[in-house]
């Protein structure tokens, strides 16, 4: 049996994207990201599958030209890599194999979605109210594709949620960004 007391929570996820100064500058404007620090520059050497590939899987022939970990604010941290051959088309979506997106929980799913949008997001339809396990008042969702094909879902979720029979967890949910007091 796993050691639940071992894993302490996601803390970065890595994303591979066509251009390494249009995504951080997209995730800086919609965001509000902040980079910490490059692991490598585009004015710097490349790190290439011979020095790395073995560790992490980079591909033969390819090189990581950019990479930088970015703040993303009350969430795990966002690693943002730039190939320079890499693969794939670079849409996302849920009838894809692996990771398929990633959700952020908002305060204002139309704010966010509005947000999106002006930043060159392509927002999917919605906001619509969540169902299920998740319906409940003020609680919705929406999609958007960020200008290289990321999916990205945001939730608004105000209500508590619904759990088949007695789990012992709950879901993880982001302190909201202010108490209610100060609203």
């Amino acid at each position: 049996m796993t050691d639940k007391k071992n894993f302490r929570g996601v803390e970065h996820i890595g994303i591979t994207v066509p251009a390494y100064e249009n995504a951080v500058a997209f995730f800086e404007k919609v965001f509000g990201a902040e980079v910490l620090y490059s692991l490598v520059t585009k004015s710097g050497d490349p790190l290439t599958a011979e020095e790395i590939g073995s560790k992490n899987g980079l591909l033969k022939g390819t090189a990581i030209v950019a990479v930088s970990m970015l703040r993303f604010h009350n969430g795990p941290n966002l690693e943002i890599f730039e190939i320079d051959r890499p693969r794939g088309e670079g849409k996302a979506s849920i009838s894809d194999l692996g990771i398929s997106h990633f959700s952020v929980t908002v305060e204002d799913v139309e704010q966010a979605a509005r947000d999106f949008a002006a930043a060159g997001g392509q927002m999917l339809e919605g906001p619509y109210d969540l169902g299920g396990q998740e319906e409940g008042p003020g609680n919705r969702g929406v999609f958007g594709l960020t200008p290289w094909g990321l999916l990205i879902e945001f939730e608004q979720l105000p209500a508590p949620m619904h759990y088949d029979g007695s789990p012992d967890a709950k879901r993880w949910l982001p302190e909201p960004l202010h108490s209610k007091e100060e609203a």
